[in-house]
């Protein structure tokens, strides 16, 4: 359970059947190295030879990460570097045009069913009907019916292109589309927010930038320790050499 992400271990550990076969694969593992042990298999030269590395690994792994937690520079050292960074290169944070919309998906195999569905559908909507409650409703979009037929932020190239110059083209919040045909079946959109290419702005940009500038210094660190370790002891270079 260690070797997974954080956010995962209390899901993970909710299920009695990912616990019951966590614990089955390490009693198979364990009965395992037991029968090798018995049949002479951990005191050949190749298996010492592999532990003697796999431990090496395990425990450097485990300095390296606390060594890591160490190398974190000053926090108003990285928020200076960040704003610079961001200063020279502000063209390199560039958001797309992009389109916050919620859609009502209507298909069956009665193509012509479909449409008139979707078209009736539209009419209410029109009329003052509340998008999310019929979007929940009658929608096709398993992925996007619970949300009210909200999709989210959604930049070009990312839908099929007679939904997309729907979307698009709408462009004031509340806007609604007309009755759109794609493969996927017939749909109606409503634009919440219309937001046009830009310039991200710092706050916007500094938790991936602060990220990377200390990656960059953990790095740094780590290729220093690296030297630091090969010149000490010319003897045990030239061994690895």
């Amino acid at each position: 359970a260690k070797r997974l992400p954080p956010e995962m271990h209390d899901s993970f550990l909710a299920k009695p059947e990912n616990v019951a076969q966590m614990a089955q694969a390490i009693y198979v593992r364990r009965a395992l190295a037991a029968r090798a042990r018995s049949a002479g298999i951990a005191d050949e030269p190749a298996t010492k030879a592999a532990v003697a590395i796999a431990v090496d690994k395990i425990i450097s792994d485990n300095y390296l990460a606390d060594f890591d937690k160490k190398q974190t520079p000053d926090q108003s050292l990285v928020d200076a570097q960040v704003k610079a960074a961001y200063t020279a290169n502000k063209e390199l944070y560039k958001a797309p045009e992009q389109v916050h919309v919620a859609h009502i998906l209507i298909a069956n195999e009665d193509d012509a069913s479909a449409k008139a569905q979707t078209e009736e559908l539209l009419k209410q909507v029109k009329a003052g009907a509340d998008f999310a409650k019929l979007a929940s409703e009658k929608s096709s979009d398993p992925g996007s019916r619970a949300k009210g037929g909200d999709l989210g932020l959604v930049a070009r190239g990312r839908m099929v292109p007679e939904f997309e110059e729907a979307a698009f083209a709408l462009k004031n919040a509340g806007d609604i589309s007309p009755v759109v045909k794609s493969k996927f079946g017939y749909h109606i959109i409503k634009l919440i927010e219309h937001k046009p290419a830009r310039i991200m702005s710092l706050e916007e940009v500094s938790p991936q930038l602060q990220a990377q500038y200390k990656k960059h210094a953990q790095q740094q660190a780590r290729q220093e320790l690296q030297d630091k370790l090969l010149t000490a002891s010319s003897t045990e270079k030239a061994n690895i050499e």
